[in-house]
């Protein structure tokens, strides 16, 4: 009787169900790169994937695995949950950042014993840049190694090689300032292969230093054509920076035409626009991180026109939320394609408005917009903090999209701007739609 007990129980463990289980591979990822999930016990037709509260877009299915891409979270341990068909299984990723922004492309270091041998990196892809030793106290020698594939890949391939190899990321830490593109996006846009190329943004504002990389353009304040940027510390210079950040295959045209005393005379700016229209070649947006209280109508039709031409249009909304917010041209032009932006701030909980951004009905979409990390002449990094500093953000995203869907309309490139945007717990006049979000869409 004991017997058959025992045989009974046998039977009923071998035949319960195991629970679901998930590995992955490689188990460290940058955002936008791609990795492998080995399904046990669950359906890969049905599954779907979050990391840490965010979809992850499955890019393929084949057979027990699914394939996915690293949305756009933060650096570090994020939990994997792939549910199917009501069953679900958990895994940790090390989610590595933003390539180019947080963490370097191509590039990743190994530390090993000094004078341990390299050969078997030779053949496998991977070509060494430096070797350093880290002296007496850490007792380890220091390699940076190339190569041309996945960076998460990389690493994984590394430590495989040899027990001995430790691999990490090169990461690109800063001295504080907030990553605009990386918050609303952008390098996943990057990961699915939309950077701005082809895409012209004309960068209206106090010039752009000759650091940027940048077409041939004008100044409006000496009429000759070297629009420096003369302001102390910069101002479009760190705007045509962030729209470099989002859209790097973006060309920068700039277009001088507001003074070293931040003074934007509205006949500078129209003449500025309209030196656009006769030189632009292709797809173009202008970026106007600039305005004034005091509407100009022949400012109105020049964008009009610009728009009809089929160049959409993002404009600051202004810095006077603590003034009470009086309406901000050319942002508060009722003109379909012209997107005005509101600039956020990080907080505790979450982003929010700023209190310097002004609101209004006019808002239509909100960015990141204090303690930017951007550039100023000369070369260096700074911190730039207004909702000039939002709206090439929204540029920048313009010119990716552009380059995705290249025959889309100013009218139609803002509605995608607002249907994909990020929704915010605050009122229209805040935030617009929502904020700028490229994770997803294009």
């Amino acid at each position: 009787m004991r017997f058959c007990w025992l045989c009974w129980l046998f039977l009923i463990v071998a035949c319960s169900p195991q629970p679901p289980s998930i590995s992955l591979y490689p188990g460290r990822a940058a955002v936008g790169e791609e990795i492998e999930i080995q399904l046990s016990g669950l359906e890969a037709s049905s599954a779907q994937v979050r990391i840490s509260g965010t979809e992850a877009p499955v890019t393929r299915r084949e057979g027990s695995r699914i394939y996915v891409t690293v949305p756009s979270l933060p650096g570090g341990p994020q939990e994997v949950v792939v549910q199917s068909a009501g069953r679900e299984a958990r895994a940790s990723l090390g989610v590595l950042g933003r390539l180019g922004q947080e963490v370097e492309a191509g590039v990743a270091v190994v530390s090993l014993p000094p004078r341990a041998s390299l050969s078997r990196l030779e053949g496998r892809g991977f070509s060494l840049l430096e070797r350093e030793s880290l002296g007496n106290t850490c007792a380890r020698d220091l390699v940076r190694v190339g190569f041309d594939k996945p960076l998460g890949q990389a690493l994984a391939e590394l430590e495989s090689l040899d027990p001995e190899y430790k691999a990490d990321p090169e990461s690109l830490w800063n001295l504080g300032g907030l990553d605009g593109p990386g918050a609303v996006g952008a390098p996943a846009a990057h990961g699915r292969g939309h950077r701005g190329r082809g895409v012209v943004v004309a960068v209206l504002d106090t010039g752009v230093d000759e650091s940027i990389p940048q077409r041939p353009g004008y100044d409006f304040v000496e009429d000759d054509p070297i629009p420096q940027d003369a302001f102390p510390g910069g101002h479009g210079t760190g705007a045509a920076y962030l729209v470099l950040g989002v859209a790097p295959e973006a060309q920068i045209l700039p277009v001088r035409v507001c003074d070293e005393n931040e003074i934007c005379k509205a006949s500078r700016v129209v003449r500025g626009v309209c030196w656009v229209l006769d030189n632009a070649q292709g797809p173009t947006v202008l970026n106007l991180s600039l305005g004034g209280s005091v509407p100009v109508e022949l400012l109105r039709a020049v964008l009009a026109l610009a728009l009809e031409k089929g160049y959409p249009v993002a404009a600051a909304a202004g810095n006077q939320g603590q003034h009470g917010s009086p309406t901000h041209y050319p942002a508060a032009f009722p003109l379909p394609g012209l997107v005005a932006v509101g600039a956020l701030e990080a907080t505790p909980t979450g982003w929010a408005p700023a209190p310097y951004s002004t609101q209004g009905a006019y808002v239509d979409l909100a960015a990141p917009g204090t303690e930017l990390t951007c550039a100023q002449p000369g070369g260096g990094l700074g911190l730039c903090t207004g909702t000039s500093f939002a709206t090439p953000l929204v540029a920048g995203a313009m010119a990716v999209w552009l380059s995705a869907q290249p025959g889309l309309s100013p009218a139609q490139l803002e509605e995608n701007l607002k249907k994909t945007a990020k929704s915010l717990p605050y009122p229209p006049q805040a935030v617009g739609s929502g904020m700028l979000d490229l994770s997803q869409a294009p």
